[in-house]
């Protein structure tokens, strides 16, 4: 099997695992329990037996003359199987609220944020600091979205428009992999993430051990921390967060703070209303963000009225169509 192929059955086999009820319970169960640390082993745990059938059935595991091993694609989904982790617990968190709380959305967003457990995972406010207590409740949401990120950034990158750039700064953008991923395929550009102190701890952390001179990370709040130097400012996934107040203010923030010929890019998934009736569990994860998803022609008339001439959209399917709208400051 080739290493296309090969990545091709991984991503299956992680729809199939995090789509559907029992393989998900079963697939939590033993990551918690570091099941596919102890292969190949000639038995499980009695208590893991059910895990263990309901993963072989799926094909995640398979049985051999040393007992039960993990399949090349699970092996392949193992290698980053902190990122995996991340994901399934997500997963989890989101379906629950959708069952539990779902209805409420029919009352007003307000309501159902205020019962939805999802909400509380994002605690922004613990990431203005970094001492150990705000730094472990801010890892988990952030590893998160890392690992997102992981599977974003080779689809995304070749999209955004950074060509004859040379400084970058990504608003909000985590722990660097999107830059990193640009700053691979654009080797005359520097990049600065933006984003709040805990997270840009986390983000030097992941760096730690292969840094990148050309990527910086600036701690502070986007509002209130000036900004470096720049001809592109990048939202990758952010500005669905915002208020539409608040969004187009940093929309109109990063116009001014732009010389001509500077760019704005937002990449943000599309309206859930626009897409393809989702299926499965892992769907939960972008229906409890569903009301906050906007059309791209929404982000581009906030950029025309900043002031900003609107390149051509680009668009790409991943679990939901990813909008890629950019738009140039004039001379």
């Amino acid at each position: 099997m080739n290493n296309r192929d090969l990545q091709a059955g991984a991503r299956q086999l992680e729809a199939t695992l995090l789509g559907e009820l029992p393989a998900l319970s079963a697939l939590r169960a033993a990551l918690h329990h570091r099941l596919f640390d102890r292969l190949p082993a000639p038995g499980p745990h009695p208590e893991e037996a059910w895990a263990v059938q309901i993963l072989s059935e799926r094909g995640a595991l398979l049985a051999g003359d040393d007992g039960w091993c993990a399949s090349a694609a699970m092996t392949e989904l193992l290698r980053a199987q902190d990122d995996l982790a991340a994901l399934v617990e997500f997963t989890a968190l989101a379906a629950c609220d959708i069952l539990r709380h779902g209805p409420a959305l029919s009352s007003g967003v307000r309501a159902f944020q205020s019962r939805a457990e999802t909400f509380g995972f994002f605690r922004y406010d613990r990431a203005r600091g970094t001492g150990a207590a705000q730094i472990e409740d801010t890892a988990p949401w952030v590893a998160y979205v890392t690992a997102l990120s992981r599977r974003e950034a080779p689809v995304l990158a070749p999209l955004i428009p950074l060509d004859g750039c040379a400084r970058l700064l990504e608003i909000g953008g985590n722990t660097g992999v999107m830059a990193e991923a640009l700053l691979a395929r654009h080797r005359a550009l520097s990049a600065t993430v933006l984003d709040l102190p805990a997270v840009c701890h986390l983000g030097r952390a992941r760096m730690k051990h292969r840094p990148e001179p050309r990527l910086s990370f600036l701690p502070g709040d986007a509002r209130e921390t000036a900004w470096p130097a720049a001809d592109a400012v990048l939202f990758k996934s952010v500005l669905h967060d915002w208020a539409p107040d608040d969004a187009r203010a940093l929309l109109r923030q990063a116009a001014a703070h732009l010389p001509p010929g500077g760019r704005v890019i937002v990449c943000e998934r599309g309206a859930l209303a626009d897409e393809p009736v989702p299926g499965g569990l892992s769907a939960a994860a972008n229906l409890v963000f569903g009301p906050f998803y906007r059309a791209p022609a929404v982000y581009r008339d906030w950029m025309v009225a900043a002031g900003l001439r609107p390149l051509p959209p680009v668009d790409a399917q991943l679990d939901m169509t990813f909008h890629v709208i950019a738009a140039e400051k004039s001379a």
